[in-house]
């Protein structure tokens, strides 16, 4: 359970520490031991708000549906797939003060698919055609238990709905990633890598569910 009210108070003690080049690890102790936030208000803090400097560096890199027509899109697959499945389980999902769409899940690595999975990767793929991408490639960690079988699921649906591309489970997603022009993802560290963005989870949860997410840019 998230309180929205504590984790923007603390947010500008998170920021004003973050600005003066402290750890993040210790900037997450010190003001979430001191506002007693749990994990997943510690996870929203860190992942849903950033200095200003860091939103100005990744404002241009951020596209929107039309600047992605007939382009490449490379997707983190388990942080798109798992920001998605968040919000349609009723977990906490926002507007980060970047723009982009995140969850505050903490599932990366015992990630299992739920009886979600397969009616989200349908509804996905299937509205993917609207984008017009000239192909669309899915990496997906394969240490992750069920990888394989994830990828294969999406082929198939991949092959039914006539999309050009595939589905991976690879050793390292990022290294990928990190070195494509156009990708997927809500990771902080590979937005501040690549060339631009797609907020693929952000989009297909508003164009799906008419989403109304907490916005933290306002605050």
């Amino acid at each position: 359970m998230v309180n929205k009210e504590k984790v923007i108070a603390a947010s500008r003690d998170y920021l004003y520490l973050k600005r003066r080049l402290y750890s993040t690890r210790s900037i997450l102790e010190i003001v979430g031991n001191h506002y007693q936030l749990n994990t997943e208000e510690r996870n929203v803090l860190y992942r849903g708000f950033f200095t200003k400097s860091e939103i100005k560096n990744r404002k241009n890199k951020i596209l929107v549906e039309k600047q992605v027509r007939g382009k490449v899109l490379k997707v983190d697959g388990y942080n798109q797939l798992i920001t998605i499945e968040s919000y349609r389980k009723g977990n906490f999902v926002f507007i980060a003060s970047d723009g982009v769409v995140r969850d505050s899940a903490s599932v990366h690595r015992s990630y299992k698919p739920s009886p979600f999975t397969e009616e989200i990767l349908n509804k996905l793929l299937k509205n993917l055609n609207s984008l017009e991408l000239e192909r669309i490639e899915f990496y997906f960690d394969r240490p992750v238990s069920l990888s394989g079988e994830l990828c294969k699921m999406i082929n198939e649906i991949m092959s039914e709905y006539s999309l050009s591309g595939i589905a991976e489970a690879v050793i390292s997603p990022d290294y990928i990633l990190k070195r494509a022009e156009l990708v997927a993802t809500s990771d902080s560290v590979i937005i501040d890598e690549v060339k631009n963005i797609f907020d693929l989870a952000g989009w297909f949860i508003h164009r799906i569910w008419k989403a109304k997410l907490t916005d933290f840019r306002v605050y």
